[in-house]
């Protein structure tokens, strides 16, 4: 009886059947680890390898349709340089003739020209505010900045904001000729005149035409 009762307290780490259990358990694991090996392999060696072309050479519109035809995704940004043009190519983050994979993204960089100085830059955005919230054409702008009763900008970088600035500026006159038709009653005619008067809007004569042909009748 003393016998049987030390077998039945044998620690289990002494019985047979619990190495099988460990044993069992290891050769799973490592086919399962061997499994996931073969599976990423597979994976990495399925992607599709692209050559990269000199986008130095093609126009934006061009790096796009390449990079979609090519399945590879792209970022386009701008900064300053001294020595490149505004507009111009810089860089782009994988070389020419160098091998990236479908999926895989490339930068291209483009000039924004000289960096402006701080007044340039006020400059810069006092018109593009005008513009957005004002509706007001680019010589009244330019007039606006330049003006001892307005933002007293030196002519130099009011020039600087009106050559950089980006607006619509038959957009701006359609605004304008909105406003004149909505608030304050007038003819095509009139608003027409307004636009284009040296002491009204200042507008473009093709700018107000723009707008007196696409107001609502």
């Amino acid at each position: 009886m003393a016998n049987h009762a030390e077998t039945e307290k044998k620690p289990v780490y002494k019985k047979w059947w619990f190495w099988g259990i460990i044993i069992l358990v290891i050769v799973v694991i490592g086919f399962a680890n061997g499994g996931d090996q073969t599976n990423t392999t597979t994976s990495k060696n399925s992607r599709v390898e692209v050559v990269v072309t000199d986008f130095s050479k093609m126009k934006r519109e061009d790096i796009q349709e390449w990079c979609d035809s090519n399945k590879v995704n792209y970022n386009i940004t701008e900064e300053y340089s001294d020595n490149i043009k505004k507009g111009a190519f810089i860089e782009q983050s994988v070389k020419a003739n160098s091998t990236v994979y479908q999926g895989d993204t490339i930068t291209i960089v483009y000039s924004l020209g000289k960096e402006p100085s701080t007044e340039y830059k006020n400059a810069l955005e006092k018109a593009e505010s005008y513009s957005e919230n004002l509706h007001m054409s680019k010589q009244a702008i330019y007039d606006q900045l330049i003006s001892e009763y307005g933002e007293k900008f030196p002519e130099d970088a009011a020039q600087y904001a009106i050559d950089n600035m980006e607006a619509d500026w038959k957009h701006n006159a359609l605004e304008k000729a909105k406003t004149y038709q909505e608030y304050m009653n007038m003819s095509k005619q009139a608003i027409y005149d307004q636009l284009i008067s040296e002491y009204g809007e200042q507008f473009t004569k093709e700018e107000a035409q723009y707008a007196i042909d696409n107001l609502e009748d």
